[in-house]
């Protein structure tokens, strides 16, 4: 009978048939040998089966997780053995109710389905033990991988291709590093992410690393993922090169912290150079508005605010006074008054292509800060 299951098994799973290994045909052999004699011993009993008889199962559903399968094919294993088990005590049975009365019948059936989902538990148990084990194993090497990535030197391709292999990741031709925050990972579970981004929530700065950045809708479907926190890409780079990506999206997310850039989705470094310039050095920036916008401190607030907006639109529409008034919605004859009161407070600056330059920045700056308004002062600086 235990031949003739075995055989049947391996024809319903293909997973166990396997000629060649005797070692995994004796195994499977026994394990349903023990799987009969441990239910037939337990017929009559009100018992559960032995701890070693568990354990035996506990092991069988920790090997399906580490050959990476589900545990269908164990179970059907286990189905088929029962159904041929029954299968044959009712032919017994019905050949000869003197030797298997027909009382019998429903506490065998009854005592053989409890026996099923008693190994069944058993099973689930081990598989669940050794899944949490195989995946907090994969989890650690992800984070080694992680630190080995955005580490201050730049690693080797090789220590880098060795750790993705134990870390089961696909070697990407490039990446980009996602800087989170805004969120407070010990109070919210982190986001379920693709299986293909390395994250680590652990870091004082979580991040993720994100292959093949540039696919169609990538950064997008990340976006929509990583709803409630703020999140920042920098540059696709090499792989090797991913702490650079990371530094440049640490520098745009403390722009979106500060309030500088709209915290919309996943802001991309790349489409915020200037800024990200302008704030690099706001010791530098604020000497910058001090010195070249100095004729507008003594201005009322809301004088110095209309010709700030003004000298900005100026610079930025190429002196065109037309497009400034159709950007500022103003009458093109305000427009010239305005700038010919800038021409009386800066004289000739306004003619120095570099003054003009630093004039600019610093209006920039001051835009993207909030700090041009009513009752704002340029020289008070971001």
């Amino acid at each position: 009978m235990v031949d003739v299951v075995v055989e049947r098994i391996q024809e319903r799973v293909p997973e166990y048939a396997r000629p060649g290994n005797h070692t995994y045909l004796s195994n499977t052999r026994e394990a349903v040998a023990e799987a009969f004699e441990a239910f037939l011993a337990r017929v009559g009993t009100t018992g559960p089966p032995d701890d070693g008889f568990r354990e035996r199962f506990r092991s069988l559903g920790a090997g399906e997780a580490h050959e990476g399968r589900s545990l269908d094919s164990l179970q059907v294993a286990m189905r088929t053995a029962a159904v041929m088990m029954w299968r044959r005590i009712t032919e017994v049975q019905m050949a000869d109710p003197r030797v298997f009365p027909q009382r019998y019948v429903g506490p065998v059936a009854e005592a053989l389905f409890l026996f099923l989902e008693e190994l069944a538990g058993a099973a689930m148990v081990g598989y669940n033990q050794a899944q949490a084990q195989v995946s907090g194993e994969l989890r650690r090497r992800r984070g080694r991988l992680v630190n080995l990535l955005l580490s201050d030197s730049a690693p080797s391709p090789e220590a880098v291709a060795e750790l993705a292999l134990a870390a089961e990741w696909r070697l990407p031709a490039q990446v980009a590093v996602i800087a989170l925050g805004g969120r407070k990972v010990e109070t919210e579970p982190p986001p379920t992410l693709p299986s293909d981004v390395l994250c680590d929530f652990n870091r004082v700065d979580p991040c993720l690393v994100v292959p093949d950045p540039d696919g169609p809708g990538r950064i997008q479907s990340l976006g929509n993922v990583l709803r409630g926190w703020h999140a920042a890409v920098g540059p696709t780079v090499e792989v090797t090169d991913a702490a650079t990506s990371l530094c440049r999206a640490r520098d745009t997310l403390s722009l979106v912290s500060a309030g500088y850039v709209p915290a919309e989705g996943v802001v991309r470094w790349v489409d915020h150079l200037a800024a990200s310039l302008l704030f690099r050095d706001e010791e530098l920036m604020r000497t910058m508005i001090s010195l070249r916008l100095s004729p507008l401190h003594e201005l009322r607030s809301a004088q110095r605010e209309r010709l700030s907006e003004t000298l900005l639109a100026w610079l930025q529409c190429g002196f065109n006074a037309k497009k400034v008034a159709v950007l500022l919605h103003v009458h093109p004859q305000t427009v010239r008054y305005r700038l010919r009161q800038l021409e009386e407070l800066f004289g000739d600056r306004l003619n120095d292509t570099d003054q003009r330059f630093e004039m600019e920045a610093a209006l920039r700056v001051l835009s993207l800060s909030g700090r041009i308004g009513p009752g704002t002062d340029p020289a008070a600086g971001p």
